[in-house]
């Protein structure tokens, strides 16, 4: 990182807080309206904080993979697997760590793209006539042909040193616009169509309330109902963000917190018995033996149900 990270920036300052090398940038060019930045990145980067910014923010990996992580801060690690053609589409109000690892040989090539809020409000004001500043950008992971051509075709004015008085850098700008504007926001306050996966604030509340009600049944219909999606949609968005089905899951934790009781439970009788050889008595000591008022019930509760998902 090459400066304290703040929580907000400018698409202008946004190279000053990442990691990697900028190997191209429209900046020397002078490309109006559009922020373009092609990335060498570390193959190994261990946490750092991406700033919010007012434009639009495109990024597209243009070859290489990884195992990447992002979360919002002090949120609950959301973990994606990452290959040549996924993009990520934001217009994020905070700020969101990101940790990722590439194997060796498979480092990411990367295009950053910010679309400055000029040209990006026109073409929202020309699609929404009067209803522009209800309109907000949906969060996007994933694969989109039309978006992917875009950019590739970015990269290569970037690499051909186009000036941004050229006719095609105006083009390129309006397309990125009307690109996202059309496939990628909603109205402000309406449930979006979430496209890659749920956002991470609505990830991790469906996680927290799993992990509160662990002992009791848990339908899709109670999950789906929490961020207000159709049960369907919600199992497909659910699993394209974890990798698994909302029962599979509930199934997991219920698991791990089986085991977790299970060595507490066992770390509990091996103290008890210690505390009988020692004085005679099976008294436990706190301070020595730590926590062990479990629940019994809990404990049975989570192994019926693990056993029964």
């Amino acid at each position: 990182m090459k400066a304290t990270t703040p929580e907000r920036t400018t698409a202008a300052a946004f190279p000053r807080y990442l990691t990697g090398e900028v190997v191209a940038d429209s900046v020397a060019l002078q490309w109006p309206g559009l922020y373009a930045r092609r990335w060498r990145l570390p193959r190994v980067v261990d946490r750092f904080l991406v700033p919010a910014t007012p434009e639009p923010h495109i990024s597209c990996n243009l070859r290489g993979m990884a195992e990447f992580r992002e979360r919002d801060v002090g949120g609950a690690w959301i973990t994606r697997q990452i290959r040549g053609g996924d993009l990520f589409v934001t217009r994020s109000r905070t700020p969101y760590e990101v940790h990722f690892q590439s194997p060796p040989g498979e480092a990411l090539d990367n295009l950053s793209i910010h679309i400055a809020v000029e040209p990006f409000l026109a073409a929202l004001e020309a699609r929404y006539p009067g209803r522009a500043d209800r309109m907000e950008v949906v969060d996007y992971f994933g694969r989109d042909e039309i978006l992917w051509t875009i950019c590739l075709t970015c990269a290569e004015l970037l690499a051909a040193r186009v000036p941004g008085k050229s006719p095609r850098v105006a083009a390129l700008t309006q397309l990125f616009a009307a690109h996202l504007v059309e496939q990628y926001t909603s109205a402000a306050g309406q449930t979006p169509v979430y496209r890659g996966g749920l956002p991470i604030h609505q990830l991790r509340k469906v996680e927290d309330y799993v992990t509160e009600h662990l002992a009791e049944e848990t339908s899709i219909e109670a999950l789906a109902e929490l961020v207000e999606l159709s049960s369907s949609h919600f199992a497909h968005v659910f699993k394209e963000s974890t990798g698994m089905t909302p029962l599979q899951f509930v199934t997991r934790q219920r698991i791990t917190r089986a085991q977790q009781l299970i060595r507490e439970t066992s770390r509990s009788l091996n103290c008890r018995q210690w505390q009988t050889h020692r004085t005679g008595t099976p008294k436990e000591s706190p301070s020595e033996c730590g926590p062990s008022a479990l629940s019994e019930g809990s404990l049975k509760s989570c192994v019926f149900f693990a056993a029964n998902s």
